[in-house]
């Protein structure tokens, strides 16, 4: 999960994202593995635009938040009630959140893995092959990066490995429900990339550069011993 030589690091799991009637978007990051050990994290976007970061420790806030771009930053417990390729239902201080994902898209599973996992096909994919998945495959997806430099200068490579489309969900604060499922508009920016609009899960193994410096020193340690 950690290359000493090039200073990377390497998460591995998924990332649900939803909007609702309600106005508030969400990114939850489910990390079955990473520098820090599994992980979740909740990117939040408010109705009024403010951007909130809800994290499952002070480390995974550190780490997250130093690489992308917050107006607020919240560790709060979370109960993982269910997680996986094709759903995520987590319970996150006041937020309850639950996706459920359909069928696999089949077009991402004929990539071998190794291929997958190349940062030099990830940028070849980002120039040549973004675009015309984004609206003809996914629809709705042109504004997603596969490869980008984040608000803190880091550098990322998106390698996905599996897409299912949300097929239901429910959202609730403090007990209030957010209205129906719909699309991440507007704009999240949390970071370099967008969110598909269309609500997703999807199977990823983000591969970072430079971000090492926002893990305690004990975690960079023990991960490169681990590499």
């Amino acid at each position: 999960m950690f290359e000493a030589r090039r200073g990377r690091v390497r998460l591995d799991g998924v990332i649900a994202g939803a909007g609702f009637s309600s106005g508030d978007r969400f990114v939850v990051g489910r990390w079955a593995k990473g520098p820090l050990g599994p992980m979740t994290d909740v990117m939040w976007a408010r109705p009024d635009g403010t951007k909130i970061l809800l994290a499952d420790s002070p480390e995974a806030a550190r780490f997250v938040g130093g690489v992308y771009a917050f107006d607020e930053i919240r560790v709060t417990p979370m109960t993982v009630l269910s997680s996986g390729d094709d759903g995520v239902e987590i319970k996150a201080g006041e937020l309850e959140l639950n996706l459920v994902g359909g069928p696999p898209l089949r077009l991402f599973a004929l990539r071998p893995r190794w291929l997958r996992r190349s940062p030099a096909w990830v940028r070849f994919e980002d120039v040549v092959l973004r675009r015309l998945v984004g609206r003809f495959v996914l629809q709705g997806a042109e504004g997603v990066r596969a490869y980008g430099v984040s608000p803190s200068g880091v550098k990322e490579w998106y390698c996905v490995d599996g897409y299912r489309r949300v097929v239901s969900g429910h959202a609730k604060l403090n007990g209030v429900d957010l209205g129906s499922l719909g699309p991440l508009e507007p704009r999240v920016d949390f970071g370099f990339s967008e969110f598909p609009r269309v609500p997703a899960l999807v199977r990823c193994a983000p591969l970072l550069e430079g971000a090492e410096r926002f893990l305690p020193e004990a975690s960079a340690r023990a991960a490169a011993e681990r590499a």
